[in-house]
């Protein structure tokens, strides 16, 4: 395959507006998976879509597993994609791929369809593969979904692998190659605050009617100091911190706090105590993501809503379990969360801490000069015990 195929084929997918966490492109993300279908199909690879778990969005299972004698390499990509907004932040539209100076400017490019039809292209452009060859491409990482999670606890012995490839990742900024070995977990969260029973007009009842968003303001500056340290009683007690192999590692990426800066345009900010490597990747961290409720459109309204909610998510590292921190969270919320309003958890999406597929020896080798590592490694008696927990 010559590389302006590869290059079409990449445009074309990314045009697909796969947004799984949006119930109106549900048809658009279906479509994306059977879009890959057919790429798949037409090159010799035998297709399965499976959905499993009650999730809306299929997997996408393709092998070609012909090489006799020769190990089996899974590569993992995700089809879905994050909501766009604000569509008046692009510098073109999401969906319309646009090159600027080489690279490519779309939603998905790398996060993570560039990552999986990279491997796609590569392999499509090969008669015969050196190995045995698996795709598995979900369409609800970005939703919090169970179909892929699901399909391996139901049939893992047959998808088992020798090598196990996420292309769903970065590269150190200095271009030294990196191997990662996990990412942090997740506990996404709503916070649903009561009012008044129904939206009142404040020239009438402002200041005698509770407002919600007044409790929710409160108990989310309870939650976070202004330093950056989450101050949820016996959040962080269980981090393990990073071994020094870990440290070492990192030490060899060289300084890329000034190249955190200039991708995110802004300054660091976050726990002084702790070295920026460490809050990106050692440390757990909490996020506000939305206020939804009350008045958001253009012009005024001088409503107080009836209810608001808070949309929140916790970044979790080696030692903590999204279970704990659910629990962490209603028991703060009950203690912070006081006067007339009431306030409700749904914890919408749960992702443990992603185990790696290697031994730490693996990883560092004798003289760990080679491969700096990003991300997390957990001792494998560790991950034995999360095993039996999953089973």
């Amino acid at each position: 395959m010559d590389s302006e195929r590869a290059e079409r084929l990449l445009v074309d997918e990314l045009r697909i507006p796969s947004i799984s966490a949006l119930p109106e492109h549900a048809a658009d993300v279906r479509r994306n998976a059977e879009w890959l279908t057919g790429l798949l199909e037409s090159h010799g690879f035998r297709v399965e879509l499976v959905s499993n778990g009650g999730g809306p969005h299929p997997v996408v299972l393709a092998e070609r597993l012909e090489a006799s004698g020769r190990p089996t390499l899974t590569v993992y990509g995700h089809y879905d994609v994050q909501p766009a907004d604000p569509i008046a932040d692009w510098d073109s539209p999401p969906f319309e791929p646009a090159v600027r100076e080489g690279v490519v400017f779309a939603r998905g490019a790398a996060d993570s369809k560039g990552q999986h039809m990279a491997w796609i292209s590569a392999a499509l452009a090969e008669q015969t593969l050196p190995v045995n060859l698996r795709f598995l491409i979900e369409g609800e990482e970005e939703s919090g979904g169970k179909s892929l999670a699901t399909l391996l606890h139901e049939r893992g012995a047959e998808l088992g692998s020798d090598y196990v490839v996420i292309a769903d990742a970065v590269f150190s900024p200095n271009g030294l190659p990196t191997l990662v070995t996990g990412l942090r977990g997740l506990l996404y969260a709503e916070i649903e605050a009561l009012g008044p029973g129904v939206d009142l007009h404040s020239g009438l009842f402002g200041g005698v009617a509770p407002n919600p968003f007044h409790g929710l303001v409160h108990l989310l500056a309870s939650m976070k100091n202004r330093e950056g340290r989450i101050t949820i009683e016996g959040f962080a007690d269980d981090v393990e911190p990073p071994s020094p192999q870990e440290l070492a590692s990192w030490e060899r990426l060289g300084d890329s706090d000034s190249q955190v800066e200039r991708v995110q345009g802004a300054p660091l900010v976050g726990d002084p105590d702790q070295p920026p490597l460490h809050r990106r990747w050692a440390q757990p961290s909490l996020d506000i993501h939305g206020l939804p409720g009350g008045f958001t459109g253009s012009g005024s309204k001088t409503v107080i809503p009836a209810r608001a909610t808070a949309k929140l998510s916790f970044r979790l590292v080696p030692g903590q379990h999204p279970d704990r921190v659910e629990v962490l969270l209603r028991e703060h919320v009950h203690r912070f969360g006081r006067g007339p309003r009431q306030f409700g958890v749904d914890p919408a999406g749960v992702a443990d801490i992603a185990d790696q597929a290697v031994e730490p020896d693996d990883v560092f080798g004798d003289d760990g000069k080679q491969t700096a590592l990003l991300g997390r490694v957990l001792d494998p008696a560790q991950r034995l015990d999360r095993a039996a927990d999953a089973a």
